[in-house]
């Protein structure tokens, strides 16, 4: 009965709502986090580190599972990586090396001292992203693409080789996350840009109207997996966006405050986990297609 549903534009619909809406329950999890045991201190150190830690479980699980359970699990092992051992990290050592917070000419707080350690981090990131780009068994579609385009082919891929589905979808999440966040903080910093530049404001209209186009493509996908491991850089550069629009005050970020938006953050679960399921019972079928 569901399986008019495992078709485009079905399945691509399923994969964005799943995808975005992790987006704000990974900000929700870590502002409880800090909210419940305090910041920093040894219980949100713990707490932190086995967040973390069950993400790698999941991942691990996932190595051996089929495709579509394999990516599942590796993108919510990738959450909980990126939360709890990434996020709190960040944090922790900028409490511990006294960063200062930046305020606004106004003084509202721009930038806490945790994401000024993240956007610090940048140059490591783009480092690492670099030796991932010559990888010549990617299937990246970025890279592919760069590849051809920029002719820089780093050669043909390994023949015969099975896919780690949850690591390799770990593995994009994290560095998707990783580089938005980059891209972010650099957009808000007052000393770099601002909310109110021209650039930010390009940057804001260059990514709706690239998110527009991968999620054209998005819906034509027919196999779940795929399509989930493509949601995901199709949904985070949609929440840039979604962010720019809260710093202009247009949004309200209420995943950030789920005590006094407890109806909003209830909704966004019960999507979650619909649409999760749903992801769960999709049929595992042939070999991974392209839109």
């Amino acid at each position: 009965m569901l399986g008019k549903y495992y078709r485009p534009p079905f399945v691509g619909i399923i994969a964005f709502v799943t995808v975005i809406m992790a987006q704000p329950l990974g900000h929700t999890l870590f502002v409880m986090l800090q909210g419940v045991l305090g910041s920093p201190g040894e219980a949100t150190f713990a707490a932190s580190f086995l967040c973390g830690l069950l993400g790698f479980i999941l991942v691990w699980i996932g190595l051996k599972k089929k495709e579509t359970a394999a990516t599942w699990l590796g993108f919510i092992g990738a959450i909980l990586i990126w939360t709890g051992w990434f996020e709190y990290t960040w944090e922790f050592f900028s409490h511990l090396l006294n960063v200062q917070p930046l305020y606004t000419a106004t003084g509202e707080l721009a930038m806490s001292s945790g994401l000024q350690v993240i956007q610090a981090s940048g140059i490591i990131m783009i480092a690492v992203t670099v030796l991932f780009y010559f990888n010549r068994d990617t299937r990246c579609t970025a890279f592919k693409w760069l590849h051809r385009n920029a002719h820089m082919d780093p050669g043909k891929a390994a023949p015969g080789k099975d896919r780690d589905y949850a690591r390799i979808t770990a593995l994009e999440t994290i560095f998707v996350i990783w580089f938005i966040y980059v891209i972010n903080l650099t957009l808000y910093d007052e000393r770099i840009l601002g909310v109110d530049h021209p650039v930010t404001y390009a940057v804001f209209f260059g990514f709706l109207v690239w998110a527009i186009y991968l999620n054209t493509r998005l819906i034509k996908y027919a196999r779940m997996a795929p399509a989930v491991r493509y949601a995901i850089p199709t949904t985070v550069i949609t929440w840039l966006d979604i962010e720019v629009l809260s710093k202009w005050g247009i949004l309200e970020e209420f995943w950030l405050m789920p005590a006094e938006y407890a109806l909003e953050m209830i909704l966004v679960v019960a999507a979650f986990v619909v649409a999760g399921v749903a992801i769960y019972l999709t049929p595992e079928r042939g070999e991974e297609n392209a839109p």
